[in-house]
């Protein structure tokens, strides 16, 4: 199995695992403070946890999730030695054509637009994790991170097929799944300090 499909099984896996660790702190939660204080609703317990983290953090947020997708998307669809079977080089006039790049960013773009449409409940997922001044600086810093994976992909698309470059093709998946776990630390530090 390639780095390539490791790091695509890696993304799925901590995607997955987030998502999962995510819903369990919450159903932990609320056991814990329903053994306390009684019937309290589910929905009262999420408002009293909810933490508003701030406008300029939560638009970073969301455009990191995005940038994360198109990232992907970039790495894997445009990078022809990726995916040799399954990539944009195989419409070639289509790839190569003054717009080749712009026509694949905006297909990139329609089918991430859904998930920025659901990265707005992002803003009420950090809300339930305590988050240091440092942490929020992190997540927001994926930003310019994922510019350079899909800046990298990019590269690799324009230079095909004149050179293998894998050291720019680690580069650009290893800032990649750096980027996603940055994204996810507040869910896998919340489970880490529940479980120790």
């Amino acid at each position: 199995m390639t780095y390539y499909l490791i790091g695509l099984v890696l993304f799925v896996v901590l995607l997955a695992g987030g998502a999962l660790l995510h819903r369990l702190n919450l159903v932990r939660t609320y056991n814990r403070l329903l053994s306390v204080s009684g019937g309290v609703s589910k929905e009262k317990v999420e408002e009293a946890l909810f933490t508003p983290q701030g406008s300029n953090f939560n638009a970073a947020a969301i455009s990191a999730w995005m940038l994360l997708f198109v990232a992907l998307a970039y790495f894997y669809f445009l990078t022809p030695r990726v995916f040799p079977d399954l990539n944009y080089f195989l419409v070639a006039d289509l790839a190569s054509g003054r717009l080749g790049l712009f026509i694949f960013g905006l297909m990139v773009m329609l089918v991430v637009g859904p998930v920025g449409a659901a990265s707005i409940r992002l803003m009420k997922f950090y809300g339930f994790y305590e988050m240091s001044r440092e942490m929020k600086a992190a997540i927001m810093l994926t930003v310019p991170v994922l510019m350079i994976s899909i800046s990298l992909s990019v590269y690799l698309g324009t230079l095909y097929p004149a050179g293998d470059a894998t050291d720019l093709k680690a580069a650009a998946l290893a800032t990649l799944l750096l980027s996603q776990i940055i994204l996810l630390s507040p869910v896998y530090i919340d489970t880490w300090e529940a479980v120790r």
